[in-house]
């Protein structure tokens, strides 16, 4: 007996010294003379859990337990064992019964409470914390775990409180300070954040996660360069951090480098073929750079792997639209109505536009998206009327001042502006294409701020220091949005306008500009803004377009002489296949028919073919129009018979130009705003009776007008009389009635 006690205690000082294959075969030796010790068939399981062999020290522990089912230390080992494995609930059922036979052990309640976090069941996981916490108030590391589960339960600052308990029983502890800063970025004070981060890299060298984060806030408040140094720097001390490569990939997004950045979402992938979200980047990119077909792919292989992923299925189906793959319209369609019914992110605001005409759902939509996307941040002052200046100040952001749709609606307005009523001032987010648009609006602006890149708190402090009185966001919801800038006040008064055809569900934008048309009175519900009425139509236009003076035939874009040319300028994503279903059943009316639409690629003139033959028309009726110079393009439009609108999303700008081509436009009026555009334009100029309000009337009035010269020619007449002395292509006028608006505004605010 005292040979096998010199042998245990042999095994016990290897296992010590971390020889574990060694203790391990002195235990088994033991073992052999000592038939079915718990305590050795526990040392043994632990041995070969040390050892990294998880498996085999489960099955030693099974053993031991079911020898000596009261030894709380091999259930809590053989939780921790299953923790690694992730196999959480099993664990679980181990250390619940650890602590049923001894409940007073805080290290367990705490691992417990890490399981439940692992489960996402936070506020259990928070329970658990806070009784190990009872046990044991000194324990470091559990106030952390506790700030993680605070924080998972987006209570920030509870979560910041509890780290700072952590740093204050334990002040050199790296994990914390990382922690902390992940809050304080979640909060978006990102210096704040950036010092945490810093902290811990002091600490801790080698701490990888926190250079990954510092890089994801340096990113973030555009100071790109120290993110790309912040991720290499990550990337040096752990070589196969897939997650830096998805952030690095990121910041090299946002700096345009596209190549580099698919390089950066490949190299994660690499590492993680399962790897989400560098799937999801990988997409993005591909669908900004009209690769649309390769975003698919991407996109389908995120669906594949995360079928909730955040958006993904709205994106998706808004990429395919962009090609006219419909094959699943419906399917996804309703799926995405389904999930929103449950609050889910399931379709940027946006992106829902262009499917189904229900204004409370585009609602909800925002408010799902805002939610998520822009933090509610704290301590933000509310700002008093400002007296310090005479004449009222008035800014517009927006990522369109370059040659866009929305600058060429806005151009005459900043134009036109009363300068010695107010001062005009521009903060522009987009990218700087130096085009000559951009020249010339600068010229238009008391002070024009090129912020793109400075974060969103700090375009809201030059706001504020620059004593802005109303702030318009002009881009909201669109391409390259800074709606994030509003949510810090830049202004007392805030307005949605023009950009993004909708509500923002922002309880920090006041007011939404819009007409009786296109906001209804009862459709007030539908949106979150006060909304304020334009007299005229609510889209602003240019007075005068240049107009090329080239004399164009109909032969010149593969146009029939003596055939009807139905148009319709709008981009492939407006396209339903309810709406092209109307389109081909006007064509079969009226046989000497085409439809000339524009060819936005090659993927999708070829499903559009495909979908024409499928209706039972001969695709050559289809004729696709190349690129133009704007001038161009409107000259050739004069060239069509009439212009036949999408649904639920209009036409805006290519509305205007061809009433302003004289060609009279048949819409369908719906309920959401994207849906009344059209309506809008048509009411401003006093041809009403092309508004339609259902599917039948449109298409029957598609048709007649065709088979009816007569009436198309005094309709046509009527336009090229209206649009010369309309309010519609009056900009001065229009001018003076948005400025009313203001003066308004400020005397009520």
């Amino acid at each position: 007996m005292k040979n096998l006690d010199n042998l245990i205690n042999k095994a016990l000082q290897l296992h010590k010294e971390g020889k574990l294959q060694d203790a391990i075969n002195l235990y088994s030796d033991v073992l052999e003379n000592k038939k079915n010790d718990t305590q050795l068939l526990f040392l043994i399981g632990t041995a070969y859990i040390q050892q990294g062999k998880i498996e085999e020290g489960i099955q030693e522990l099974k053993k031991s337990i079911s020898l000596e089912p009261e030894n709380v230390f091999a259930h809590s080992n053989l939780g921790n064992a299953l923790k690694d494995l992730k196999r959480y609930d099993e664990a679980l059922v181990s250390y619940d019964e650890a602590l049923r036979i001894n409940p007073n052990l805080a290290d367990i309640h705490n691992n417990r409470g890490s399981i439940l976090k692992n489960l996402k069941k936070y506020n259990e996981a928070l329970a658990s914390y806070e009784k190990a916490l009872q046990l044991n108030p000194d324990h470091a590391y559990t106030h952390n775990n506790k700030g993680n589960a605070l924080k998972d339960l987006n209570r920030y600052e509870e979560a910041i409180a509890s780290y700072n308990k952590a740093l204050q029983l334990n002040p050199n502890y790296a994990d914390a300070y990382n922690n902390k800063g992940n809050a304080l970025k979640d909060l978006k004070l990102y210096f704040e954040a950036l010092t945490n981060f810093d902290e811990a890299i002091k600490i801790k060298s080698n701490h990888f996660d926190a250079y990954n984060n510092r890089g994801i806030v340096f990113n973030e408040i555009k100071y790109y360069e120290k993110a790309l140094d912040s991720f290499e720097k990550a990337l040096q001390i752990n070589p196969n951090y897939a997650f830096a490569y998805n952030n690095k990939g990121n910041t090299l997004k946002d700096l345009k480098r596209y190549g580099e950045a698919l390089n950066s979402y490949d190299e994660a992938i690499k590492i993680n073929s399962n790897f989400v979200e560098a799937y999801n980047n990988k997409g993005n990119i591909l669908k900004d750079l009209k690769y649309y077909d390769e975003a698919i792919s991407n996109y389908e292989r995120v669906i594949k792997l995360k079928s909730d992923f955040d958006y993904i299925l709205g994106k998706f189906l808004h990429t395919k639209m962009q090609v006219c793959s419909w094959n699943d319209f419906d399917l996804l369609s309703k799926k995405i109505s389904k999930e929103l019914k449950k609050n889910s992110k399931v379709i940027e605001p946006f992106f829902y536009l262009g499917l189904i005409d229900n204004p409370a759902d585009a609602k909800l939509t925002s408010e799902i998206f805002v939610k998520d996307t822009i933090s509610k941040p704290s301590k933000i002052q509310p700002i008093a009327k400002y007296s310090n200046h005479k004449k009222p100040r008035i800014g517009y952001y927006s990522a369109d001042f370059c040659d866009h749709a929305v600058l060429h609606l806005m151009m005459d307005v900043f134009r036109n502006h009363n300068k010695s009523l107010f001062d005009i001032y521009g903060f522009s987010f987009g990218p700087d294409k130096n085009d000559k648009w951009r020249s010339e609006v600068k010229n238009y602006f008391f002070k024009f701020e090129d912020v793109n890149k400075i974060s969103d708190k700090e375009v809201a402090d030059l706001s504020r220091k620059l004593e802005i009185d109303i702030a318009i966001d002009l881009t909201a919801f669109t391409s390259n949005s800074r709606s994030g800038i509003f949510s810090y006040r830049a202004a007392p008064i805030q307005i949605n306008y023009l950009g993004y055809p909708g509500t923002m569900g922002a309880e920090y934008i006041d007011y939404i500009i819009a007409d009786e048309v296109i906001i209804p009175k009862n459709n007030f519900k539908y949106y979150s803004e006060k909304v304020l009425y334009l007299p005229d139509c609510y889209q602003a236009n240019m007075s005068q377009k240049d107009v090329s003076k080239k004399e164009f035939k109909r032969s010149d874009f593969g146009l029939p002489d003596k055939a009807f040319v139905y148009c319709s300028f709008n981009n492939n994503y407006k396209i339903t296949p309810n709406i092209f279903d109307i389109w081909m059943n006007i064509l079969k009316k009226v046989p000497n028919s085409v439809l000339w639409i524009f060819k936005s690629n090659e993927t999708a003139t070829i499903n559009l073919k495909r979908e024409t033959v499928l209706r039972g028309v001969d695709p050559n009726r289809i004729i696709f129009a190349s690129y133009l110079p704007n001038d161009e393009h409107l000259k050739r439009i004069s060239l069509a018979d009439l212009f036949l609108d999408t649904f639920p999303y209009n036409a805006h700008v290519t509305a205007s130009d061809a009433i302003r081509m004289g060609i009279p436009i048949v819409t369908l009026a719906g309920n959401s705003f994207a849906s009344r555009v059209g309506a809008s334009i048509l009411s401003c100029v006093g041809i009403k009776e092309l508004i339609t309000s259902s599917t039948k009337e449109y298409q029957e009035l598609g048709i007649e007008l065709a088979i009816k010269p007569n009436k198309l020619a005094m309709l046509k007449n009527r336009i090229k009389a209206s649009a010369s002395k309309s309010n519609l292509f009056d900009s001065n006028s229009f001018t003076k009635k948005l400025e009313n608006i203001y003066l308004n505004l400020l005397k009520k605010n």
